[in-house]
């Protein structure tokens, strides 16, 4: 039987800012990195000597070479589609991070390639891979839910100057807080009404200039299928310190009032005595569970709990925020 340990697992785009969160459980797990690739030769050989492993500047040669059982892929936005067709193609199953690509049309195309070629391909959509947001389904049904508001506001943009510059180029990255942080809780939303779409009632950005024009500030409102809305906020704007950013929830629900900040879960519910629960607030503790559960869900043989159909309709969503950012109708 094939065990986490035996795979044969790659890292490609290893100067992202995610992958060490990833690794996290890979060393609990005590599963051995076989092989990674960056096209910049300081942030490859980095990581190389640190995990013991060969490194490449271009992944083709990677795949040629090493021809790994499982790949967690990593790029600029721009250029993940070709990324992940190139993993399609050669039938190596593989993660990759959100929003693949600039537009909805990249995800399509990609989705009816995998499709096709039955591949195995996860999204790290972490709050699905959560118990937390489990059990928080379990208690409250879709239709219960009235209204939700999210806002994730992170530090500022120019944290990316240095490692990601790709990041602050729309040509590259096709925008800004609402695109990098604010598919977690479109999708989020989605998934607690069990919708698959949003209509977008309206958005407003707040543009940088000395960063091309990305949005830095972000708020939008939607409404789901089940009739409940959502207010988003997202921002490149929070002072960092110790603390990295600010992330809290409100949920409204026929019986009551769910509340996410500060380490906090609160419970309000008519009739019953309020519940506090502490818990990691900081969403970077889930990048770790979600690369365990995937790799199970690989080996199980299981569709993967967020994967491309899920990144399709949230893109879809993200798109027409956008748009109406812009005041278009489109």
């Amino acid at each position: 039987m094939t065990t986490l340990r035996d795979l044969k697992i790659a890292f490609i785009g290893v100067g992202h800012w995610h992958v060490p969160l990833y690794l996290l459980q890979a060393q609990r797990d005590g599963i051995t990195v076989a092989a990674a690739s960056d096209p910049s030769p300081e942030a490859v050989g980095a990581f190389a000597t640190r995990h013991g492993c060969p490194s490449y500047d271009d992944y083709r040669r990677l795949l040629d070479a090493e021809k790994p059982d499982f790949v967690f892929a990593f790029a600029p936005h721009c250029d993940m589609p070709g990324l992940a067709m190139d993993l399609i193609e050669r039938g190596i199953p593989f993660t990759i991070e959100k929003p693949l690509g600039l537009e909805t049309g990249d995800v399509t195309r990609v989705k009816a390639a995998a499709d096709k070629a039955g591949a195995f391909c996860a999204i790290p959509f972490i709050w699905r891979y959560s118990d937390f947001i489990a059990g928080f389904k379990q208690l409250v049904p879709a239709d219960d839910i009235l209204h939700m508001a999210f806002k994730f506001v992170a530090g500022p943009p120019s944290r990316y100057v240095g490692p990601s510059p790709w990041m602050l180029q729309p040509s590259k990255c096709g925008g800004g807080c609402m695109t990098n942080l604010g598919v977690h809780f479109i999708d989020l939303a989605l998934h607690l009404t069990n919708s698959d779409t949003a209509n977008v009632l309206g958005a407003a950005f707040h543009n940088a200039s000395e960063y091309d024009g990305i949005e830095t500030y972000a708020s939008t409102l939607v409404s789901l299928q089940n009739g409940a809305t959502m207010a988003l906020e997202t921002g490149y704007a929070y002072p960092m310190d110790a603390e990295k950013r600010d992330n809290r929830w409100n949920i409204v629900t026929q019986d009551g009032y769910y509340t996410l900040a500060d380490n906090t879960w609160e419970q309000r519910r008519y009739g019953r005595e309020t519940e506090r629960v502490a818990m990691d607030t900081d969403s970077d503790s889930y990048y770790a569970e979600f690369a365990r559960i995937t790799l199970e869900d690989y080996l199980a043989k299981r569709t993967p709990r967020a994967g491309l159909a899920e990144m399709e309709n949230v893109r879809r969503v993200l798109d027409a925020i956008n748009n109406a950012a812009k005041g278009d109708d489109a």
